[in-house]
């Protein structure tokens, strides 16, 4: 692991960090036991025994003077600076030997130590400390900073044992300096990453109580860029308080950050998440956002923040014409604050349903970068248009104008030219999408013969042949590709699903834990991503309570992983376990990512259980719009539209789920629902 590189070293007497050293890194010098007379002359153990305790505790804390000297003159960088922190340490040393009961030389060392990137002797130096005085707050704090390197945070994978090692040296802090903004700040992340929420609010409402930090450069490196002062502390409040479902507290939290530094714009960005969050769309809200935007019209967070409030208030003209306003008043050359402002401008008219609309605006886009339908001149203008013409390709989907994608589809092709196979990928996925598979396999295999070495068409081949039940022929494609080394991880991934979509579930997981085993340790995503396709694994294998188990170990480790949060909630749901356990879960997924179809899907699953149709209905339309081509949302679809007596829409959608349905028992479950209502 790589750990950040910090010093701060401890001052003896108020046992507070005095400054960073940033000096080139030549290792420790060696320990020694040989001091100096007054004189500058060495001198013996023996003629230090005879010294009286009084002059040796003087001379000690004379050598804790001398090092710090020597530290305090080791900033910058070279040859002198090393050894200004080598001599320190040194004297350090030296002030320890003379007075083992001075706690402030241990702690020095502790920091030097630290420095050299010598954990152990860092440790230890700061446990002697704190044996000799458990006040003594520079112990504390450099203990607190070794575990919290140690522990993984910074890296994003956390050791539990090392956290809460760091998490009781930073409690030790603030026991002995309660106004320590360093150390709730860093326990609070360390209550965030273990999912204790209520903890963290608490430590971050302490924090935003207190000034700024002369000394926040360790927070820094530890949470990559963040400050230590009041308004981060607000924003990070607000940011917690979201994720723990306490929105109008967030939002209060936010407003106090701007009130602060009313300029940063992550903190505007954050105040549109947390109202968002909170569902607030008042006129105040408005009018407020209104100012913000007036002030500061290219201010691209503000524009994006105040269309989303219109938008969600129903008001999509205002919002429009908000990001349109946005649009013309970008600078002169930042087209990438346009980009982003069109791009939110055709979501906005999709989400409304005006996919014509939100078509033109991706037309206008391609017009202003004279993209037209002749074959593109050179490969830069590529990215860009096929990622145009896909977000195109994606509308005509929800809108169900599958003859218009495929004739998008074909204008890519001539935009891209014979040699690009990214046209023949969309016809592929497109006719899947429609339930057409064996067109889609026809089209894939004609597609290969023309890009044989393309792994996303023979990927695609693969997946449509398993939702056609020929598992066996899928996993003929895919096994060749094995080499049986760790970047297998992949191939064992995909083939999990596959054999997930097959209904072959012990397969499933065999392959899934192979994906496990090949997971890098360095690195947490890998890793939990092959537990979760295990979880589901588990699931179509009949192994229920494995399942269960594999989520809450994913939990665990990464207590807000929307993933998880959103797997866990439906098969609760799906079994009627625990539903308003599994509603709060899927919550959280949902405010994590709220446009995700699979979880608003689970949402609107979870209140149809729960018997609360009206928000059901929403939540489960709302899906289906933006995933039309999920058989599970539009059987969830046919059965809500039955509880509520519309027959005729309850077999429109279990008519089109039967048409998009892959597996055998889908189909008859879907048939005999079908069957049910006709004979009524």
């Amino acid at each position: 692991m790589t750990h950040s590189r910090v010093f701060a070293l401890a001052a003896a007497f108020a046992a507070t960090t005095a400054m960073h050293a940033q000096v080139r890194r030549d290792g420790p010098p060696a320990r020694t036991s040989q001091q100096t007379t007054g004189d500058g002359a060495p001198a013996t153990a023996q003629s230090q025994a005879a010294l009286p305790p009084r002059e040796r505790r003087a001379q000690a804390y004379a050598k804790l003077l001398e090092g710090e000297r020597y530290f305090e003159s080791a900033q910058g960088s070279g040859s002198t600076a090393a050894e200004s922190l080598r001599r320190a340490q040194a004297a350090f040393q030296q002030a320890a030997e003379l007075d083992p009961k001075l706690a402030e030389a241990h702690t020095a060392l502790a920091e030097v130590a630290l420095y050299f990137d010598d954990f152990q002797q860092s440790e230890q130096e700061g446990q002697a400390a704190a044996r000799i005085n458990p006040d003594n707050l520079g112990a504390h704090r450099v203990l607190s900073r070794v575990y919290t390197i140690k522990s993984g945070l910074a890296e994003g994978n956390l050791d539990r044992a090392v956290a809460d090692k760091a998490v009781t040296e930073l409690r030790e802090v603030v026991r002995v300096h309660q106004n320590d903004a360093e150390a709730w700040a860093l326990l609070a992340e360390f209550y965030v990453a273990t999912g204790r929420d209520r903890e963290a609010v608490e430590a971050l409402r302490k924090w935003a109580t207190l000034p700024a930090s002369i000394e926040g450069r360790f927070y820094q490196l530890i949470t990559r860029g963040r400050d230590l002062t009041p308004a981060a502390a607000n924003a990070r409040l607000s940011e917690v308080l979201i994720r723990a479902g306490r929105p109008a507290e967030a939002v209060a939290a936010i407003r106090r950050a701007i009130s602060i530094e009313p300029d940063n714009t992550s903190y505007l960005q954050l105040l549109g998440e947390a109202l968002e969050a909170s569902g607030s769309a008042d006129q105040s809200v408005i009018e407020e956002l209104r100012r913000v935007v007036a002030q500061q019209p290219q201010n691209v967070a503000a524009v994006q923040m105040l269309a989303r409030v219109q938008s969600r208030a129903g008001r999509v003209e205002d919002a429009a014409a908000t990001l349109r306003a946005g649009i013309t008043a970008a600078r002169v050359g930042d087209e990438r604050s346009r980009l982003t402002l069109q791009v939110q401008l055709a979501e906005t008219f999709a989400d409304a349903s005006h996919y014509d609309d939100a078509v033109a605006v991706y037309e206008g886009m391609l017009k202003e970068h004279n993209v037209a339908d002749a074959p593109l001149a050179s490969e830069r203008e590529k990215p860009f248009a096929v990622a145009v013409l896909s977000s195109i390709i994606a509308l005509r989907k929800q809108a169900g104008q599958a003859d218009e994608a495929l004739a998008t589809i074909e204008r890519m092709r001539r935009l891209l030219g014979s040699s690009d196979p990214t046209a023949d990928m969309q016809k592929g996925e497109l006719l899947r999408s429609l339930g057409k598979r064996d067109e889609a396999l026809a089209a894939v295999r004609e597609a290969r013969r023309r890009f044989p070495e393309e792994v996303g068409l023979l990927r695609l081949e693969a997946q449509t042949l398993a939702e056609l039940g020929r598992g066996d022929e899928a996993l003929g494609l895919l096994r060749p590709r094995l080499k049986g080394d760790a970047t297998d991880y992949e191939e064992y991934l995909f083939m999990s699903s596959l054999l997930i979509s097959a209904g072959r579930g012990a397969e499933a997981v065999e392959a899934a834990r192979k994906a496990l085993a090949l997971a890098p340790a360095d690195a947490p995503g890998p890793a939990t991503n092959a537990l979760i396709m295990l979880s589901s694994a588990q699931e179509r294998s009949g192994d229920v309570k494995g399942a269960e188990s594999t989520l809450r170990q994913v939990l665990a480790k990464d207590p807000n992983n929307a993933t998880a949060l959103n797997n866990l909630g439906y098969f609760l749901t799906e079994h009627d376990e625990r539903l308003d356990e599994a509603l709060g879960m899927i919550q959280r997924a949902v405010r994590a990512e709220p446009t995700n179809p699979s979880y608003l899907d689970s949402f609107g699953w979870a209140y149809y259980k729960l018997g609360k149709l009206k928000e059901a209905e929403h939540y489960l339309s709302d899906a289906a719009r933006r995933n039309p081509a999920s058989a599970t949302i539009q059987e969830h679809l046919g059965d809500l539209f039955q509880r509520l007596g519309q027959r005729e829409r309850a077999q429109t959608s279990w008519r089109k789920a039967l048409s998009l349905a892959v597996e055998a028992a889908d189909t008859t479950r879907i048939k005999a629902k079908l069957d049910g209502e006709t004979n009524k």
